[in-house]
């Protein structure tokens, strides 16, 4: 029989660069599989999207849900040699509170204090109860404090460590490699032969990263690579080489939406958002652009997710409605086909008119939305723009009509950071710009209950309260398609909570092979 052996190569195309290397400072779905691969978390989700140890051995909450006593493993090493211990977690969670250090994760660290009760317990308190905390410890990777400790806060950014990082994860790091424009394109990472929990059969990875999802299936095709993940299964049908690759369609926790801005000065009307909401086929938009891998969005959770339920109902493709809600608050069609109105004391007309932005991977979702309300008298004028066009000149300015993008969950729903008027201005995600004083309430309650039954009518009930609003028109849930070539064995995957979530496993995966006689 073939057993696996130590040994082999495995590259994968990627359809972003990452900006770093530190799974504190992580931005983006790259950052955060270089972290995976290179750091631990406390907790980690699986091939099966359940949390389970990584870090910890164990864990305790009290009976007020505020204080969580966590033992840790002993005997795991930094890829430098050093021990790990307990003042290791309670850096980290310090430094990701801290402002300095300007982590992303900050504001799920908030009002937590760490404590090292001794060399392998760390214990965190929260100031109230909050039922996603244990994930927060599965999206926490862990730094070496006697590395980081001497690295002033102002400096963490552009330390040399963040380019050269040091963790306990299965892999090491090797190398990098940039283009002439300083942009990172390759990183190589060999196998941790001291992984605490079992080392990986696989020697080498390399990750190559691309400018877009069609370049990194490109590179699959080429050979270039032996895996690529998509996104969604938009570019599934480029795919070369599927008789000779496992593929994986794996639902996600993710919606896509275009987030209409209640602020604007016409999408500021309810009934303007509802006539939207209407005019859009989502059925037709996962059959055309995912040939139906991935669900229908009903509401802002995620299908099948906690809060979902039959009995939500959300808009359906009706172009009549449409037109009917804006004939009857006496909008009239232009010459163009264009519906338009005098708004106040205005005396000119105002037609029926807002920018749509999106990126470059949305952008045949956005040319059928666009073409949907042009067919019922609202005109949606595109624009396309790069990743960190979006990010820098739109969501941090909130500056569009609308947008269409995706929001990503993890398995506790927790809708507040997309939704609570607190989040509106930047780096907040409320990408609607809502605020509804009930929504906001339920919203503050539902994050401290840990009981399943009763989270699951408080979000039911938040769905309702947002659809009958209409700050979006949500539109699908797609699967993610994650495609390796045959030669790479033994992958196990159920479901991706995050994208990431794909190298829980990867010690397990092998290449080389060496057959012994029973």
């Amino acid at each position: 029989m073939a057993v696996p052996v130590f040994g082999g190569t495995y590259v994968e195309a990627i359809s972003e660069s990452p900006h770093n290397l530190n799974p504190l400072l992580s931005t983006n779905d790259s950052d955060r599989d270089i972290s995976t691969l290179l750091f631990s978390s406390l907790l980690k989700y699986n091939e099966k999207g359940e949390l389970a140890p990584d870090l910890a051995a164990s864990y305790t909450v009290s009976k007020d849900k505020k204080t969580y006593t966590i033992k840790l493993k002993s005997g795991i090493f930094w890829h430098d040699g050093e021990p790990f211990d307990a003042e290791d977690v309670v850096f980290t969670v310090n430094a990701a509170q801290n402002p300095e250090y300007n982590s992303p994760l900050r504001a799920s660290w908030q009002g937590v204090k760490a404590e090292a009760s001794d060399e392998f317990t760390v214990v965190l308190t929260l100031k109230t109860p909050y039922g996603a905390f244990t994930e927060n410890l599965a999206l926490l990777g862990i730094l070496p404090k006697h590395i980081w400790e001497n690295v002033a806060p102002q400096s963490f950014p552009l330390a040399d460590f963040n380019f050269n990082p040091i963790g306990t994860g299965q892999y090491r790091f090797v190398k990098l490699q940039k283009d002439s424009l300083g942009r990172i394109i390759s990183v190589n990472l060999t196998a941790n032969t001291e992984y605490f929990a079992s080392a990986p059969f696989i020697k080498n990875l390399v990750l190559k990263f691309y400018l877009s999802e069609e370049e990194a299936v490109s590179a699959f095709n080429r050979k270039e690579a032996d895996g690529v993940l998509l996104q969604t299964a938009q570019n599934k049908n480029q795919l070369r080489g599927l008789d000779n690759s496992s593929v994986f369609s794996l639902p996600s926790l993710r919606i896509y939406g275009l987030f209409l801005n209640t602020n604007d000065k016409l999408l500021g009307a309810q009934y303007i958002r509802e006539a939207i909401n209407y005019a859009i086929d989502r059925k037709e938009i996962l059959n055309k652009l995912f040939s139906d891998e991935g669900k229908v969005a009903v509401g802002p959770i995620p299908p099948a997710s906690l809060g979902s339920s039959p009995d939500i109902v959300g808009y359906s493709y009706d172009p009549k409605k449409t037109i009917e809600i804006l004939e009857k608050n006496k909008w009239v069609k232009n010459e163009e086909g264009v519906y338009e109105k005098k708004l106040g004391k205005d005396k000119e007309a105002t037609p029926l008119k807002f920018t749509l932005v999106s990126t470059k991977s949305m952008q045949l979702a956005a040319i059928l939305i666009r073409d949907y309300l042009k067919n019922t008298g609202i005109e949606a004028e595109l624009k396309i723009v790069t990743l960190n066009d979006l990010q820098q000149n739109y969501l941090k300015t909130k500056d569009y009509g609308a947008i269409l993008i995706g929001e990503s969950y993890t398995n506790f729903v927790d809708p507040y950071v997309f939704w609570h008027g607190a989040t509106i201005s930047d780096p907040g995600l409320n990408l609607s710009l809502y605020s509804n004083k009930s929504v906001n309430k339920l919203l503050e309650d539902t994050r401290q209950i840990t009981d399943l039954t009763s989270r699951a009518k408080k979000l039911a009930e938040f769905q309702k309260l947002i659809l009958k609003d209409a700050p979006a028109v949500f539109l699908y849930s797609p699967n993610y398609i994650y495609v390796v070539r045959n030669t790479v064995k033994n992958i196990t995957l159920d479901k991706l909570v995050i994208p990431s979530n794909r190298f829980s496993g990867i010690n397990n995966w092998d290449i080389e092979t060496e057959r012994i006689w029973k």
